[in-house]
């Protein structure tokens, strides 16, 4: 039987405003260039829940995280696990917040950035 894994995410960023010295991304490409950078680390992700597929075949869920994207730095750090919105067992979710461990946008921006950044996580068969 053949398995396909659907790893699907969505990002909600919003910019804290503050006073900036150099050009600043408008909010669309800024929620863009944060879900490129988390996008590259799909692969870790897709090894979070195999290993929790490994304990239960029919795990399923939804891991919700939140970050900060340090302005200047460009640098993602705060990254939480949301506990209202996800649905998968604590455990993928940590592993998922692990994952996103040492990222961060380049070319930073001159304002502070917050994200909501959402992955679905199932079997298709």
């Amino acid at each position: 039987m053949s398995r396909s894994f659907i790893i699907a995410g969505t990002a909600l960023a919003s910019l804290l405003l503050g006073g900036c010295s150099f050009h600043a991304r408008d909010a669309e490409s800024y929620r863009k260039v944060t879900r490129e950078v988390l996008e590259t680390r799909n692969g870790d992700i897709k090894g979070c829940y195999d290993k929790a597929l490994e304990k239960d075949p029919k795990v399923a869920g939804v891991v919700v995280i939140k970050l900060k994207v340090e302005k200047d730095t460009g640098v993602i750090t705060d990254v939480k696990l949301d506990q209202e919105g996800t649905t998968a067992p604590e455990g993928l979710g940590q592993c998922v917040v692990g994952a996103l461990d040492g990222l961060k946008i380049d070319p930073p921006d001159a304002r502070d950035g917050l994200a909501t950044f959402r992955w679905d996580l199932q079997v298709k068969s």
